[in-house]
């Protein structure tokens, strides 16, 4: 069965992505510094909040998968060294395999599992963990998958697995923040290589279903002077 450690980590990744959006909405009232740069000034409807609320009952499916493969008996490991190659393997591998997959969901045939994502043209504090049920499933088990095949060469430690996810879900939860959080230099210079809050919110508000080869931006469906996108590109 479980350990009480692996117990603990189980339910600290299940919950982490809705305290993140706690922490948004919690640091966007209390007016904190960190959001004085708002990217859409714009009122956020009703109905994409309660639909983003629907679609975080399903958001811990990563756990839950993650436990499966520990009650049938992958990443048991458990030497600090295991836990430093399984938390690297995970990271490569995420990044490969987010790109792809992400990359495949804004293609004609298959954009119908990242749609749900899509209909929040603005981010709110629960973007970041409204997914469509089979896009979460998909992805988790796409990614944890090839893991528990390479934990049958290597060994691999579920701790290191989860040490990848908490930090997905707290940078996750930064990217789809309606504040640009890295200064206008950094988006001035990095910010042509590595992307910003600002970047990840223009590929919400620019999404259309008009998708062309599969590119995630096309033209803006927000009208013009419907708000001002306040952070200097």
């Amino acid at each position: 069965m479980f350990t009480a450690p692996e117990i603990l980590v189980l339910v600290a990744i299940a919950v982490l992505g809705h305290v993140m959006a706690l922490f948004w909405y919690l640091a966007d009232q209390a007016k904190l510094k960190m959001c004085e740069r708002t990217i859409y000034d714009l009122p956020i409807d009703a109905g994409q909040i309660r639909r983003e609320m629907r679609n975080s009952l399903h958001a811990p499916i990563h756990a839950v998968i993650l436990a499966a493969f520990l009650y049938l008996g992958f990443f048991k490991s458990t030497s600090w060294t295991s836990f430093i190659y399984s938390a690297l393997m995970t990271t490569v591998w995420a990044e490969v395999w987010h790109y792809g997959s992400h990359r495949a969901f804004h293609l004609r045939a298959l954009h119908w599992i990242h749609l749900e994502h899509h209909k929040s043209r603005l981010n709110s504090c629960l973007t970041a963990i409204s997914f469509s049920f089979t896009e979460k499933l998909i992805f988790d088990i796409g990614l944890l998958g090839p893991l528990a095949v390479a934990d049958h060469f290597l060994g691999l430690n579920a701790f290191g697995i989860a040490g990848w996810y908490v930090g997905y879900l707290v940078i996750n939860s930064f990217s789809h923040a309606n504040f640009e959080l890295k200064s206008k230099s950094f988006n001035r210079w990095m910010g042509k290589v590595l992307t910003s809050t600002t970047y990840h919110s223009l590929h919400h508000s620019r999404y259309t279903r008009q998708l062309r080869a599969g590119h995630p931006h096309s033209r803006s469906h927000l009208q013009d002077g419907m708000g001002r996108l306040r952070s200097a590109l």
